[in-house]
C-alpha cells in the first residue's frame, strides 16, 4: 500500500477549507483544515501512467452551493502526481450505483477507514463519461468514511448538479447527523431544507446556527430559496417567528420582507429597524424599509426617508435610482429632471442606464435638446446603442421630424426592440404613402432574424392590404404558410385578411385555429363572431364566451358578441343587461349603437336618443338616421 501525501488527496476533493456557500468566509471563521491520508492499492498487472493534475480550488466569488471540478490541468501552484494504475478505465466498476447512505462500517469493499483515492479517481472518471449514478454512489460512500469533508462536498456538488433537491437534502442531512462537528454541513443542511421548503428542518438548522453565532452570515444561504407560493412563504414566515432570530440582519430582513408581504407592514417595520442597527448603510435594508414606509406613510415622508438614507451612503447608485423611480411614479418628472441634473449627481449621470433613464425622462418633458444629447452619447455604447436608436425616433417622431424617425428605427438590431421598432418604422413610411420601401423592411426584418419571419409576412400582408392589392397580400400568407406550416399567427392574418363576408374559409380556419391553439382568446372571440354573423350555434358561442364577460381585457368583447346574437333573436333585454352599465362609466361606439337599437326595438325612443347624444357630442359618431 502506497500512502499519498495528505496535500494531494486534500487538492483532488478541491475545497479542503471551503465551503460551496462562502468558502472564505467559512475558512476564516469555522473550518478547520481537513487532511487525509488516502492508500492506493498497488497490486496492479498490467501498469498504465497518468498524470493527474490537482488543483485545490478556493475561489472566494462562488456561487452557492458551486459546484467544483476536481481535476484540472491548468494553473499556478499544480501539484503532479504520477500514478500508476492497472487498466484504470478498462476495469468494471467496483462500486454498484445507489443513493444508499452507508456509514464506513457498513460500505462494501471498503476496508480502510479513511476515503480511498483509487475509489476517487473512478468516480471522477466515472462523472467525466457521464456515468452520474455510479460516481454518485462511489462519492457518498467513501464520504461517510473517517475526514472525508471534501468527499462530501464534491459529492453533495455532483448531488445538487443531478438529482432532485430532496435527494441532495436527503443526503446531506444524513452526513451532517453523522459529523455533527462539521458547521459548514448545517449550512448546505439550512439551505437545501429551505429550497426544498422543508422548513421545520430548516427552522431546526437555523436555530443550531443562532446558537453556534447568533451574528452568522446567512446571506449565503437565503440566496435563491425565496419561495414564490404563498402557501410556502406563510409556512416560511411561521418558521421565522418561531426562531430566536435575535437582531440577525438577514433573518430579520427575510421577516420583514415576508410580513409586508402578507399586508403586516407595522410588524415588517420594526423588523427592518432592528435590522439598520446592525447594518445601517445597506441600501438593501434601505430600500426595503422605503417600501415598508410606502404602505405606512404619505409619499412625501417617503421621499423625505429616501433622501435622509441617500446621505448615508451618497455614492449608492442602486438607492439614488430607487429615489429616481419613486419620483417618477409619483408625477414628479420635473423634480426628477432637477435630480437627474444635479452638480451633485453628476457621476450617476455618467453611467450608461441612467443616462438613458433621464433621456426618457426628458423626452417626457419635452425637452428633445437635451434628451437627444444623452441618447447620442449613447450610441457608441455596445450595451445600449439599439435603445438609444430607438428612443431617438420616439424623439424626432414627436418633433414630427418623421424623416429621421425612420432612419433611427431602422437601425435598431436589438431582438427585444428591433419587432416594434420596425413596425413603427413601417407604419411611418405607410403614413407616407411609402409603400415599396414599407415592404422592403418587412422583407428585411425576416432576411435578418429568422425567428421573426412570420411576423414579417404579417407585416407585408398589411402593407399589400393597405395599398389595395388584398388578393396579393392573401396570396403572400398562402405562399407564407407553405413555408411556415401550422403557424398560428399566419393563419389567424388569413382569417382577418378574408372578406368580410367569406364566413365559410374564415370559419375553417378559425376551427383549425382552435384545435392549434384551443386557450387562445383572440381565436375563441373571432370564432364565436364569425358563428354570430352566420347565426349558428348560438349555445356554442353562450359557453364560449359567458367564461369571458368578466375579464378584464377581453370582456366588453365578449358582451358586445353576445349582444349582437340576443339582437338577433330579439332579445333585447339581454342587450340592455350587458351593456348598459357599463356604456354609462365608459361609452364606446360598438356598444352605444347595440344599445340604442335595443331601445328602438322596445319603442323607448328617449333612450335611444340619449345614447345617440353620447355617439355624437362625445364619440363623434356620425349616425344615420333614427327609425
Amino acid at each position: 500500500m502506497l500512502k499519498l501525501f495528505p496535500a494531494v488527496i486534500s487538492s483532488a476533493c478541491c475545497a479542503v477549507r471551503g465551503c460551496p456557500l462562502n468558502p472564505r468566509f467559512f475558512a476564516s471563521k469555522y473550518v478547520k483544515p481537513y487532511c487525509l491520508s488516502i492508500y492506493l492499492p498497488m497490486h496492479l498487472s498490467i501498469p498504465q501512467q497518468f498524470f493527474v493534475n490537482l488543483k485545490p480550488n478556493l475561489k472566494s466569488n462562488l456561487k452557492p452551493l458551486d459546484v467544483f471540478k476536481p481535476f484540472t490541468a491548468l494553473g499556478k501552484n499544480v501539484v503532479a502526481t504520477t500514478l500508476t494504475l492497472t487498466s484504470l478505465l478498462f476495469s468494471p466498476a467496483v462500486f454498484s450505483a445507489g443513493t444508499n447512505f452507508a456509514p464506513a462500517s457498513q460500505s462494501v469493499n471498503q476496508s480502510l477507514s479513511q476515503p480511498s483515492l483509487y475509489a476517487i479517481l473512478m468516480a471522477e472518471f466515472a462523472a467525466d463519461r457521464g456515468r452520474i449514478d455510479q460516481a454518485l454512489a462511489i462519492y457518498k460512500q467513501q464520504s461517510f468514511l473517517a475526514d472525508a469533508a471534501p468527499v462530501f462536498e464534491r459529492a453533495l456538488g455532483l448531488s445538487l448538479q443531478n438529482e432532485p433537491p430532496q435527494l441532495s437534502l436527503a443526503f446531506a442531512n444524513a452526513w451532517q447527523q453523522q459529523n455533527p462537528d462539521h458547521v459548514p454541513a448545517i449550512f448546505y443542511v439550512t439551505h437545501l431544507a429551505l429550497k426544498a421548503h422543508e422548513y421545520e428542518l430548516a427552522g431546526e438548522k437555523l436555530n443550531q446556527i443562532l446558537q453556534y453565532d447568533p451574528d452568522a452570515d446567512l446571506s449565503q444561504i437565503l440566496i435563491g430559496i425565496y419561495p414564490t407560493e404563498a402557501r410556502d412563504q406563510a409556512e416560511l414566515l411561521a418558521t421565522l417567528n418561531r426562531l430566536d432570530i435575535k437582531n440577525n440582519p438577514s433573518l430579520l430582513v427575510m421577516k420583514a420582507g415576508l410580513l409586508l408581504q402578507f399586508q403586516q407592514p407595522k410588524a415588517a417595520l420594526v423588523a427592518i429597524n432592528r435590522a439598520l442597527k446592525t447594518n445601517p448603510k445597506s441600501p438593501a435594508f434601505l430600500t426595503l424599509k422605503a417600501d415598508i414606509l410606502q404602505a405606512l406613510s404619505p409619499s412625501n415622508q417617503v421621499i423625505a426617508f429616501i433622501v435622509q438614507a441617500r446621505k448615508t451612503v451618497p455614492d449608492n447608485k442602486a438607492l439614488f435610482v430607487y429615489q429616481i423611480r419613486y419620483m417618477l411614479k409619483q408625477g414628479k418628472s420635473a423634480q426628477v429632471w432637477q435630480q437627474l441634473n444635479a452638480r451633485a449627481n453628476q457621476q450617476f449621470l455618467a453611467d450608461e442606464e441612467i443616462k438613458l433613464l433621464a433621456a426618457l425622462v426628458g423626452i417626457d418633458l419635452k425637452k428633445y435638446a437635451a434628451a437627444d444629447r444623452l441618447l447620442k452619447a449613447l450610441i457608441a455604447s455596445p450595451n445600449f446603442k439599439d435603445q438609444a436608436n430607438y428612443y431617438l425616433a420616439v424623439s424626432a417622431e414627436r418633433q414630427n421630424l418623421l424623416n429621421d424617425a425612420i432612419g433611427y428605427y431602422g437601425k435598431v438590431m436589438q431582438p427585444d426592440l428591433v419587432l416594434k421598432a420596425r413596425q413603427q418604422q413601417i407604419d411611418l413610411l405607410i403614413s407616407q404613402s411609402r409603400f415599396e420601401e414599407a415592404i422592403a423592411s418587412s422583407v428585411k426584418l425576416r432576411e435578418q432574424f429568422d425567428s421573426f419571419a412570420p411576423q414579417s409576412y404579417i407585416m407585408q400582408a398589411s402593407i399589400l392590404q393597405k395599398n389595395n392589392q388584398a388578393a396579393q397580400a392573401l396570396a403572400l400568407l398562402n405562399s407564407a404558410q407553405t413555408s411556415l406550416p401550422n403557424n398560428t399567427d399566419i393563419l389567424f392574418a388569413k382569417v382577418l385578411l378574408l372578406p368580410d363576408d367569406d364566413y365559410a374559409s374564415k370559419l375553417r380556419l378559425l376551427k383549425e385555429l382552435i384545435r392549434l391553439a384551443p386557450a387562445n382568446v383572440d381565436y375563441q372571440l373571432e370564432y364565436a363572431q364569425t358563428l354570430v354573423n352566420l347565426k349558428q350555434n348560438n349555445e356554442e358561442v353562450t359557453a364560449l364566451l359567458t367564461a369571458l364577460i368578466n375579464d378584464k381585457e377581453v370582456g366588453l368583447k365578449a358582451r358586445q358578441i353576445l349582444s349582437q346574437q340576443a339582437l338577433h333573436q330579439s332579445d333585447n333585454a339581454t342587450v340592455i343587461s350587458l351593456l348598459s352599465d357599463n356604456f354609462d362609466i365608459v361609452p364606446d361606439v360598438i356598444s352605444g349603437l347595440l344599445l340604442q337599437q335595443a331601445y328602438l326595438n322596445l319603442g323607448n325612443q328617449k333612450e335611444a336618443e340619449r345614447i345617440n347624444q353620447i355617439l355624437v357630442n362625445e364619440l363623434g359618431y356620425q349616425p344615420e338616421n333614427l327609425q
